[in-house]
């Protein structure tokens, strides 16, 4: 039903006023708002806030990161809808408790300083997809169904010794059995660069990275995403969820 949701809201402008959430239902229900509350972090950058009311209660969401700051004045087109989707995934958080990450990415928006450089230098788990769009309806890329994956770091391959069980996105998702994101494996293999889930990779990130799809007809077929956000750690998080993993950096 959220999926439904998000689908809705990014057919329209997020407001008519520039300061009230357009109408959604994700404002009846304290998921549905927690949901919202990441969305325009992600997409609204620092400084901007919609509020939205819900059985006689007020609620704000401020922006933080501003990957989509356009949506206030047009409905989100689906490049945008790719950044947020990737700015999302890269926030969930299996454990339910709180942990400082840095998302870095080839976004104006996802630019880092040295000092947070410095700061968070375990790379951990990269994300794409599109969760805007309803399950059964297939996108502009070809793509359809769950549209949420994930690729692990090649810092995050050498740091576990290339044992992909032991890099699995263990942040994301508490238990591999009931997740919903679609681990891809590593994000540049570096024993096959050529095979790679990701062809281009940077100090930002990563770029063009491939899903394998099916179509109705049963074929296979890779669609591109260049909206991808990779997730730093600090070294303390990075070694309680990757226990098996040795940090390459002190």
């Amino acid at each position: 039903m959220n999926r439904l949701s998000m689908n809705s809201l990014s057919m329209n402008r997020l407001t008519a006023d520039g300061r009230t959430l357009a109408t959604t239902d994700l404002l009846r229900d304290e998921d549905g708002r927690e949901l919202l509350r990441y969305t325009i972090a992600c997409a609204l950058p620092e400084g901007k806030a919609l509020v939205g009311e819900a059985d006689g209660t007020t609620y704000k969401f401020p922006g933080r990161i501003g990957l989509a700051p356009d949506w206030l004045r047009a409905p989100l087109p689906e490049k945008s809808q790719r950044w947020v989707t990737a700015c999302l995934l890269a926030h969930v958080n299996g454990y339910g408790v709180e942990v400082a990450i840095s998302l870095r990415g080839r976004h104006p928006a996802l630019a880092a300083d040295s000092a947070e450089r410095q700061a968070y230098q375990q790379e951990e788990i990269s994300f794409f997809g599109n969760v805007f769009q309803p399950l059964g309806l297939r996108d502009e890329l070809g793509d359809i169904g769950s549209r949420m994956y994930a690729c692990g770091g090649a810092l995050l391959q050498l740091s576990c010794a290339g044992n992909e069980t032991n890099f699995a996105p263990e942040r994301t998702c508490a238990s591999k059995d009931d997740c919903s994101l679609k681990f891809l494996g590593p994000c540049r293999d570096l024993t096959d660069l050529k095979g790679s889930v990701c062809k281009n990779a940077s100090l930002e990130g990563y770029e063009r990275c491939e899903a394998t799809v099916t179509t109705p007809g049963g074929k296979s077929m890779k669609t591109p995403y260049d909206e991808v956000v990779t997730v730093f750690l600090q070294r303390p998080d990075f070694s309680a969820f990757y226990p098996l993993c040795t940090p390459l950096f002190p």
